[in-house]
């Protein structure tokens, strides 16, 4: 057995191996950032054996269109790898301006912009200043340990950005032979008249949505009533469906929530006295499906999970220019919910990046 082979069938096992591990989290907890960790491994191993290692096993005649269509599928994956952080960027600025025209210039409607802008300076910035002080002893060294420290962490939090987005893209995915005993539609602001808005109301239809596909289950609509609002959301969104043919006997109310956390908190807490009310309707497994705008699922679900509920979620449809936006401010949320472990981690890569400057200086 020659050495390509060898190098093949080890390929194959690994990429069988990573497989293995993604679809493990997938079915059995996928509300964290390990699922878009081993979802990118899994597909990039996969496609790296189909187009390197498989073409270099076939070395008998008659399959160099094989290799070549693997060569140029290669080439193609490392181009759009290496051009994502410009269309990223562009992206992020392009969305922004056209938020801010539609919505107002709003602190929470910046984020996108602010972030796709504050990447170009950073980059200007940096290379001005570096070079700016690059003969001056002390300063030049400390402007380039503070930069080249924020240059890693910039690094480091960017690639866990992805994948929390990449995490939340999997986690919508529907898992199709799962039964659900309720789906939680999330509420959000009213308009003026007590109805839902155009955002609550398409959240109210993927939930009736889902209550097709899954007609065991419960449609339990969460939702406080905010200070400026004439109604309970969790009423408003009753009202909407009715309208548009859900059965009242379908529906339950939990109209006291304020928060996501709540939303979650109180539903499994209507659902619970809902199955002490019906006890013919008790399941062997109490799982939700969580509705909520496509941007906003998984850190409910991530919530849920320190909640010790057993949820999945599916997102409604939301423009790109408004998600973008809500995205960043979902991450900044993610990132407050889970403070205490980036603090730590912050502080112990300075400690190393430390440690390592002055044994390079040293």
């Amino acid at each position: 057995m020659d050495s390509q082979t060898l190098i093949g069938i080890g390929a194959a096992i690994l990429t069988t191996l990573l497989q293995l591990w993604f679809w493990r989290l997938r079915t059995h907890e996928e509300r964290s950032l390990w699922l878009g960790f081993t979802g990118i491994l899994a597909a990039g191993s996969l496609l790296a054996f189909v187009t390197i290692a498989i073409p270099a096993m076939l070395q008998a005649e008659g399959f160099e269109t094989y290799r070549n269509v693997g060569a140029v599928i290669d080439m193609v994956f490392l181009i759009l790898l290496m051009i994502f952080p410009v269309a990223l960027v562009i992206t992020l600025i392009v969305s922004g301006i056209k938020l801010i025209r539609r919505e107002g210039a709003s602190f929470r409607n910046v984020l996108s912009l602010g972030l796709g802008l504050g990447m170009i300076a950073y980059l200007i910035i940096w290379s001005v200043v570096r070079n700016a002080l690059s003969n001056v002893p002390v300063a030049g060294g400390v402007f380039d340990f503070i930069f080249g420290f924020i240059a890693v962490l910039f690094f480091i939090f960017g690639i866990a950005f992805t994948l929390y987005t990449v995490s939340a893209m999997i986690a919508q995915i529907p898992h199709y032979h799962r039964h659900y005993v309720a789906i939680i539609v999330h509420g959000a602001g009213l308009m003026p008249d007590g109805s839902p808005t155009p955002l609550l109301a398409k959240r109210v239809d993927k939930g009736i949505e889902q209550l097709h596909k899954h007609p065991e289950a419960m449609l339990i609509l969460s939702g406080g009533q905010g200070a400026d609002e004439v109604q309970s959301e969790a009423s408003s969104m009753k009202t909407y469906a009715l309208a548009q043919g859900v059965p009242e006997n379908k529906i339950l109310l939990e109209n006291h929530s304020a928060t996501t956390k709540e939303n979650l908190q109180y539903s499994d807490v209507v659902w619970a006295q809902y199955r002490i009310d019906h006890p013919s309707k008790e399941h062997q497994e109490t799982r939700f499906l969580v509705v909520s705008d496509n941007y906003h699922v998984f850190r409910a679900l991530l919530l849920a999970r320190e909640l010790n509920i057993q949820a999945d979620g599916v997102g409604s449809h939301v423009s790109l220019y408004f998600a973008l936006n809500a995205l960043v401010r979902e991450w900044v949320a993610y990132m407050v919910l889970r403070k205490q472990f980036y603090n730590t981690f912050t502080i112990v890569l300075l400690v190393i990046y430390t440690m390592g400057a002055l044994l390079i200086l040293g």
